[in-house]
């Protein structure tokens, strides 16, 4: 009890300090082992290597990171909608932590400003979702699970998540799209290969009875069929990629 009051008492005169953008007072603490957190910033590119041979990136605090964040999200859910079942918790759950929504939020709290890397990350569209996670897994390992559950629900959770948004938009096109070729007896096949153009990345074929009607492009071959089935859906009916 007294640490915690001693704790309250320094975050108070040091509330606009701020460590990669964010300051104390959003944070809601104040950072112990800050090699944690500069760790979570370094992409593989920027490797490390430790005194006893161990390579130093982001990637295992991303994979504490993401089933922190995991658990977090779903107790949350699990409160907020408390007569929802799980397949609509499940759905929201996924577009909260998707590596779209995370690489968005990664860049408006200004993560994205101290990644180091030693490659050109600006063509892949995981980095920045990935230091998300590796930034949660950094401040489980200096802080623990509650204090890391309060960051997401008093700061992450109200300022950048549109919840009405969340359970009302559907951003999966692949499915909507066979849903519609479905229920017009349309015969739809989606062709995805390595891209042979200068981005990289997938590169994914959409063909109608045979014919190829679109292509889509992504740094993975779920970003590929969705960019592809989002565009053939807005040809189709614009209302449909809505």
């Amino acid at each position: 009890m007294v640490k915690r009051i001693v704790q309250s008492i320094e975050l108070l005169f040091r509330r606009n300090e701020k460590l990669y953008g964010l300051s104390f007072s959003q944070l809601g603490f104040i950072p112990g082992n800050r090699d944690l957190y500069r760790l979570a910033l370094l992409h593989k590119s920027a490797s490390q290597i430790a005194k006893d041979g161990r390579v130093l990136n982001y990637e295992r605090l991303e994979f504490l990171g993401d089933a922190v964040l995991g658990a977090i999200t779903a107790e949350l859910l699990y409160k907020f909608f408390p007569d929802k079942d799980e397949g609509f918790l499940t759905q929201v759950r996924s577009r909260m932590v998707s590596r779209e929504s995370l690489n968005n939020l990664a860049i408006e709290i200004g993560l994205d400003k101290g990644v180091v890397a030693h490659s050109d990350i600006s063509k892949n569209k995981h980095v920045y979702g990935d230091v998300f996670e590796a930034f949660m897994g950094a401040m489980f390992l200096d802080q623990g699970f509650a204090v890391t559950k309060r960051f997401i629900e008093k700061f992450i959770f109200p300022n950048y998540y549109d919840i009405k948004s969340l359970v009302t938009v559907d951003t999966n096109y692949k499915s909507r799209l066979i849903e519609w070729s479905q229920k017009n007896k349309v015969d739809l096949k989606m062709e995805t290969v390595n891209s042979t153009s200068k981005r990289g990345g997938f590169c994914c074929t959409v063909l109608i009875e045979n014919v190829p009607r679109v292509k889509g492009f992504g740094g993975s071959k779920k970003e590929a069929e969705k960019d592809a089935a989002h565009k053939l859906m807005n040809e189709l009916d614009p209302e449909l990629s809505a």
